[in-house]
């Protein structure tokens, strides 16, 4: 009665004097103490709520007195209270806790798992908290994962329940074993208590919880453990459920930018990416803004040399495919694409990986399947999912997915191949057929890939064209090279480079008897190639004339070239320009088949003295065997030249020539040629091969040293000549020659020059 009458402040008097009391030693000082803690049940409800959380657990500490009569006192108290609750569930239920509270090893589970059965309609008043909390509380420390599960559980229901006041006294002893529950090793019990958390967010505000928040984003980036960064991140991610949209618009923009960063530590990046898991399933639809945004992070953790961080980015992505299949695929398919070509093989397995999952998800089918047959063209697809993909994604992105995926199948890294023919197994219905559907989009990724200046991606597509000529066969050929002869056409010149390396494939790939089939098509094409405005497709075009060569011989020469030739007198320079390199590629890679029938082409009137100049610089030792025509050639068109606009031009183009030569041959060639012609009775003839002599003698890299007795005597008796330009150029030749010897070697050849004069002398009388 007396205590039914207490006022809030007469129980903040009494309660103190009560408590110490139980400190006492005199065993009935404590059971009259116990006795007057338990009629405080009869307060009035205001005061019992706040006077309850200090008074019930000194009576579960009672509970274990060395005393009986003061054991006895603390249940009959603890039972007192149970008999004041107003909620009628609780009410049931008050043995099953008073047992808990009594024997809380052995009861706590039972206890746990009836109030987890039983379904609340009214609510929880402040003496049913008052023994359900200290049973949760033990619980958290339980070794059970179940126990410290069920613990979680409650909590997270309670909040709807009860009233927050008479919640906030227990918080700073729930939260540690919330904490805990979070970083727990079994994955449900952090999911729970994750849950929980976000619930007592929600509903008690987050002015409650003012550490909580602080300790969750140092936890994310632990090193001790991912357990520990996983349950942070589950754990923010439903408190900021809790607290609302405007909070994960207002964290998001940090996360994200954290985790795209490349100085951070592994284990930080790994935290951050592990929100990417799970805020989508905290806000699903909320989230879909952030999508495009994080699966760029995610690709590049992907890649990470971390195997952890590189395994949370992939359940990241797995999540987002899951999530967000429908929903998103415009957003999340651009970045698998391009992920399915990126430099690093780990950014092409994980993508491959991703699409798969998206893949699987738009069909309808698992991809959980074995597809290890023997053969790599087995498919498990049906004709439903086919439609399934086909209606999602739209044809012209279907076709440039599965395009990427069967360029998987042929890549240098052993797992992403696995994982691309894994994939391609499960979603495709026929193999043959769908790769004529996707043909023309596989052929324009082909040719950007085959002209890539990554060595991998140019080593993936010219697999891949050789794998579907193998595998389409002869058939394919016909619907192949209109595809490769209009991607000359292409204002990228890439795909122009690669179409010629894409040629050459083919040609590797396909018989003889092929490839002369289609060598009307193939002609033109290798033609305009080697003509094309960019030196790298020309280079390209060049090997791909190698090809056509080995396999259809003389035809490629007599089908190319003479049109080429023609072109060089082309009335637009740019395209004579073009021709002329395109001919030094050649000449480069094929010239011992290329000069035999060039050079009578090019050394007929009127001589072409700009395209021998070029094709003498890469024609090397080869140039030799043919200077007795080329040479007279190039005195033919100086003569021709003489006292015209284009002499000086003409000169030097002959010059390049005559000073490509090295080896001895050759030189021998040059010196007998030369000092021949001028001895001619033409004096045009004369002052060429005295012009080229000299040139040869100042300029030339070849060793002439043991001609210098004959030049000395054929350019001492040049002095003899009456035209002035001979003479002159004689006197410079042999100037030039003079310089190459030391004063001794002089004095070795006065015999020479002694001779020399006299002979000239004679023949001037």
């Amino acid at each position: 009665v007396v205590m039914s009458k207490l006022s809030a402040h007469g129980v903040k008097l009494v309660l103190p004097s009560l408590l110490a009391a139980l400190e006492e030693d005199s065993w009935r000082t404590k059971t009259g103490s116990v006795e007057l803690l338990g009629a405080m049940a009869y307060c009035a409800p205001k005061q019992l709520s706040s006077c309850l959380p200090s008074i019930v657990p000194k009576l579960i500490e009672v509970l274990s007195d060395s005393h009986t009569k003061v054991q006895e006192a603390g249940a009959e108290a603890l039972r007192v209270i149970g008999s004041v609750i107003r909620n009628p569930e609780i009410q049931a239920i008050v043995p099953v806790l008073l047992k808990a509270l009594q024997d809380p090893s052995r009861k706590t589970a039972t206890c746990l798992q009836t109030l987890l059965d039983t379904q609340f309609v009214h609510f929880i008043d402040a003496p049913s908290l008052a023994l359900i909390m200290p049973v949760v509380q033990r619980a958290f420390m339980d070794r059970s994962t179940e126990t410290r599960k069920m613990a979680a559980q409650i909590i997270g229901n309670m909040y709807s329940l009860t009233d927050q006041k008479d919640l906030t006294p227990y918080l700073p002893t729930i939260i540690p074993g919330l904490k805990t529950s979070l970083l727990d090793p079994v994955p449900e019990v952090r999911s729970v208590s994750a849950r929980a958390l976000g619930a007592m967010v929600r509903g008690m505000g987050e002015s409650s919880f003012e550490d909580l928040l602080p300790w969750l984003m140092q936890t994310l980036t632990s090193e001790t453990s991912s357990v520990d960064r996983s349950g942070a991140a589950q754990g923010l991610s439903e408190v900021v459920r809790g607290l609302g949209v405007e909070k994960l618009h207002k964290l998001m923009p940090e996360i994200i930018s954290t985790a795209e960063r490349t100085d951070i530590a592994p284990h930080v990046k790994d935290g951050y990416i592990m929100m990417f898991i799970y805020m989508p399933s905290a806000f699903t639809t909320e989230f879909t803004p952030y999508i495009g945004q994080i699966i760029n992070p995610i690709l590049k953790a992907l890649a990470d040399e971390n195997e952890y961080v590189r395994e949370t980015a992939l359940r990241a992505g797995q999540r987002i495919v899951t999530l967000y299949a429908d929903s998103a695929i415009m957003l999340l398919l651009p970045e698998l694409e391009r992920g399915l070509f990126d430099d690093n093989w780990r950014i092409r397995y994980s993508s491959v990986q991703l699409l798969g999952d998206l893949l699987y998800r738009i069909s309808g089918v698992s991809g959980k399947m074995s597809t290890e047959t023997a053969s790599e063209d087995d498919n498990f697809g049906t004709e439903q999912s086919h439609l399934a993909i086909i209606k999602a994604l739209g044809a012209e992105r279907r076709n440039r997915v599965l395009a990427g995926l069967y360029m998987g199948r042929s890549d240098v890294a052993l797992m992403v191949r696995q994982a691309a023919l894994h994939v391609w197994k499960v979603v495709v219905t026929n193999t043959p057929r769908t790769l004529r559907e996707i043909l023309p989009t596989l052929f324009s990724l082909l040719l950007g890939c085959l002209a890539s200046t990554s060595y991998d991606k140019r080593q993936v597509a010219a697999r891949t064209l050789g794998d579907l000529v193998r595998k389409l066969g002869e058939r394919v050929l016909p619907e192949i090279i209109p595809i490769l002869e209009r991607g000359l056409q292409s204002d990228q010149a890439d795909q122009r480079q690669g179409v010629c390396i894409g040629l050459s494939e083919i040609m590797a790939s396909t018989s003889k008897d092929m490839v002369l089939t289609f060598v009307n098509s193939l002609v033109p094409t290798v033609r305009k190639a080697l003509c094309d405005p960019l030196p790298e497709v020309r280079q390209a075009a060049a090997k791909t004339f190698d090809s056509l060569h080995s396999t259809v011989g003389v035809r490629a020469l007599d089908d190319i070239l003479p049109a080429m030739l023609q072109q060089l007198n082309s009335k637009d320079p740019a395209v004579a320009e073009n021709t002329l390199d395109g001919l030094r590629q050649v000449m480069a890679i094929k010239s011992r088949v290329v000069l035999p029938y060039l050079v009578p082409q090019l050394t007929s009137p009127p001589v072409n003295t700009k395209a021998l100049s070029i094709l003498a610089s890469v024609a090397g030792e080869a140039l030799t065997r043919f200077l007795h025509k080329i040479l007279p050639a190039l005195l033919t068109a100086l003569s021709a030249s003489q006292g015209t606009p284009h002499e000086l031009q003409e000169l030097e183009y002959c010059q390049t020539v005559v000073l490509s030569i090295t080896d001895e041959v050759g030189v021998r060639t040059v010196m007998d040629q030369l000092m021949e012609a001028t001895k001619s009775d033409d004096v045009s003839r004369r002052r060429g091969s005295a012009t080229l002599l000299c040139a040869f003698c100042r300029d030339s890299r070849a060793d002439y040293s043991q001609y210098v007795p004959q030049l000395l005597r054929g350019l001492i008796h040049l002095f003899t000549d009456e035209d002035k330009e001979v003479l002159q150029k004689s006197w410079e030749a042999l100037s030039a020659v003079t310089k190459t010897l030391e004063s001794e070697q002089q004095i070795a050849h006065l015999g020479d020059i002694r001779q020399a004069v006299r002979f000239a002398v004679s023949d001037l009388k």
